[in-house]
């Protein structure tokens, strides 16, 4: 009941509370959950790249695909091969916020990860509901905050509606709270598995355009964070003040492009996001396994953004046409 409760209100995770907002550094990743040595190398590469960065970090975003393959139990040994010990517990001493993608939903291992975070609490692991707020930092009044989402349409049915309101809801609070507040900038961020831009080969997603798009243009969200393509991506979409970054590097096979002709960055390579705000900016670094950054940019609280470092894209080399009518878990990749 408990659990229904959650699913169909959502929650907000209150951190304590301290004093005045610094800067907030998280990390995101997607499609990761496979004990690849992929996946081992982008731990690696995350580790090394806190420990370079000498500042503190706030989070880990995972933008779903958290286990690929059997997960039968919370006592499953993949929880300390494929999570806890995979990500150094000493660097990335960090709580990893979880949502759910399409692999999730196999069997049950959405429930056994919720359960997980409910019988672990001290755990890293943090998969509290469907979909929740995050705020940051630890402050009475937040820096950033980060919307965790679900994108599995077919598989929410009724409460699909519910989970749109609630995102309306929040971001109008966001609203609010920087209309009170005006002198410092109120970042948010939107975090889910499926991509409503991509150049990757499952392309662009209308309903998550038509349902989700919309309310996001309304409320001015900052970024939306995904995955589901297995590479990494930014990509600033004409009349959207979002901008959009894929980051389904995580430790998944990559795949190639679907299109090359818009931008300013699209890659298939393993690798991870790195997101930093203060109320003056916010940077992002795409950075790939090898610890080698690829792109960064930086994007002003009015939502003008500037590319500070580049790499080439990868040319399309897929043609055909592919029609995603859903967002369910019968997709298999």
């Amino acid at each position: 009941m408990h659990r229904l409760l959650l699913a169909l209100l959502g929650c907000v995770i209150a951190l304590p509370i301290s004093a005045a907002p610094r800067p907030v550094n998280i990390l995101g990743m997607g499609d990761w959950g496979n004990g690849s040595p992929a996946q081992k190398q982008v731990a690696k590469a995350m580790a090394d790249f806190v420990k370079k960065t000498d500042a503190p970090f706030d989070g880990v975003l995972l933008a779903g695909d958290n286990f690929y393959g059997r997960l039968d139990s919370t006592n499953d040994r993949r929880w300390t091969t494929d999570f806890e010990n995979q990500y150094d517990g000493k660097t990335l001493n960090l709580p990893f916020f979880a949502t759910a993608g399409n692999h999730d939903y196999e069997g049950r291992k959405l429930s056994i990860e919720m359960d997980y975070s409910l019988q672990n609490p001290h755990s890293r692991w943090k998969f509290p509901a469907r979909w929740y707020r995050v705020d940051l930092p630890r402050g009475q009044r937040p820096l950033v905050t980060v919307l965790m989402l679900d994108s599995n349409k077919d598989r929410l049915k009724f409460d699909w509606d519910a989970e749109v309101k609630w995102i309306d809801y929040q971001l109008g609070e966001v609203e609010r709270d920087q209309r009170l507040h005006p002198l410092q900038k109120h970042w948010t961020i939107a975090v889910a598995h499926h991509p409503l831009f991509s150049n990757g080969q499952h392309g662009d997603i209308g309903p998550l355009q038509t349902a989700w798009g919309t309310v996001f243009e309304k409320r001015k969200l900052d970024f939306y964070l995904c995955g589901h393509d297995h590479d990494l991506q930014h990509l600033e979409i004409p009349e959207y003040f979002t901008t959009f970054v894929l980051t389904g590097g995580g430790g998944a096979g990559g795949r190639d492009m679907r299109r090359d002709n818009r931008g300013p960055f699209s890659k298939r390579i393993n690798g991870f996001t790195h997101f930093r705000f203060t109320p003056e900016m916010a940077s992002v670094d795409i950075v790939d396994l090898n610890g080698v950054l690829l792109h960064s940019f930086e994007k002003s609280p009015v939502g003008q953004v500037r590319v500070t470092v580049n790499s080439p894209s990868d040319k399309s080399t897929i043609h055909q046409l592919k029609s995603l009518l859903g967002l369910g878990a019968e997709e298999d990749d």
